[in-house]
């Protein structure tokens, strides 16, 4: 009928309002960001974030596909797929994205070598 149509028609044109994934990450993981990986998921890393941000996928593309799938990624953004605004409001997350490690908040995004650092830090 054509008011089944209609309805039909008018919800393709509405626009998306949640559930937005990140973008996908489309780096290989080199031996090193593999082995830090390993180290952040001994230390219970997570990282917090919003599929929006920019320094977020920077932050992934870094690490690669690999290593990510190792640590825990926490969506922020209520619009996100598989939001945690909660968690991270509970949390007082800063800014994106941040990395939690060991119970610690490290917010910004962060060089391969900074991560080794912050590692290391917890093994003394």
């Amino acid at each position: 009928s054509f008011s089944s149509t209609l309805v039909a028609s008018t919800a393709k044109v509405q626009k998306q309002t949640k559930d937005f994934p990140a973008p996908p990450i489309t780096t290989h993981s080199s031996e090193r960001s593999l082995l830090l990986a390993a180290d952040l998921s001994r230390l219970d890393a997570r990282m917090f974030g919003a599929y929006w941000c920019s320094h977020c996928y920077e932050q992934k593309e870094r690490m690669g596909l690999e290593a990510m799938k190792k640590i825990p990624y926490i969506e922020c953004s209520k619009e996100g797929l598989n939001s945690q605004n909660d968690l991270c409001k509970k949390r007082d997350v800063p800014g994106y994205p941040t990395w939690e490690i060991n119970g610690q908040l490290f917010p910004g995004e962060q060089e391969l070598d900074e991560l080794e650092d912050i590692v290391k830090s917890f093994k003394n």
